[in-house]
């Protein structure tokens, strides 16, 4: 079970830009994240031997996904394991408009994200159980492999927070930006967090602070 993972936060998308709630929503990738893909493609090309590729089935992720499976020769598995946290009615909303409509249950998510309910959407502990529940699959299936996975901020954080045996409720401690990687090793006694949130393969990186989710 002594598997690498690499795992990567979708390119920038036009509803990133936007600050709106993606969730289950979507919106296509920007000039700017096709250019985010290629580098890390680039990059993982150069430095690290990939076997196989899962993706979330999420048109922001597949299409990240796609760029690096074309540069690797690789094809991609897409999978609703690694699906971006549904967030229900805040989906396609502004921060401001989430403030406005759902401000108790912004409170929630901001101070307690671990307890929030949002309408019609999923909990952290849902996806921490569904990511879960897939790197055992993987780990179980394979060994010694190196397994590159496409997904979403949330998504990403909860991974981490997992293999650290952290409570969802320091979701906010760790930063995902657009095509971060992050390395994570399988050893005898566990995850080992090698890489997090490394974006240096991105020429002329430009950090967006506008999210809902940060």
């Amino acid at each position: 079970m002594a598997n690498t993972f690499y795992i990567v936060r979708h390119g920038q998308t036009n509803w990133n830009i936007l600050g709106k709630t993606q969730g289950h929503g979507n919106s296509d990738l920007t000039k700017k994240g096709i250019e985010q893909a290629t580098e890390l493609a680039d990059s993982l090309a150069k430095n690290h031997k990939i076997d196989y590729i899962f993706s979330s089935d999420l048109g922001r992720a597949v299409q990240t996904a796609n760029i690096l499976g074309d540069s690797l020769g690789i094809s991609v598995c897409e999978t609703p394991a690694l699906r971006e946290m549904g967030f229900g009615k805040w989906e396609g909303l502004l921060i401001d408009e989430i403030k406005m409509n759902y401000a108790d249950i912004y409170n929630t998510w901001r101070n307690e994200p671990h307890l929030v309910e949002i309408p019609e959407g999923e909990t952290l502990h849902i996806i921490k159980d569904r990511v879960d529940n897939f790197i055992n699959e993987l780990n179980k299936k394979y060994d010694n492999k190196h397994i590159l996975l496409v997904t979403h901020s949330v998504t990403v954080r909860v991974m981490l927070l997992s293999f650290l045996n952290s409570g969802m409720e320091n979701i906010y401690r760790i930063k995902q930006d657009n095509t971060a990687l992050n390395i994570v090793e399988y050893r005898n006694y566990g995850p080992v967090i090698i890489k997090m949130n490394d974006t240096t393969h991105i020429k002329n990186n430009e950090k967006i602070n506008n999210s809902a989710l940060e």
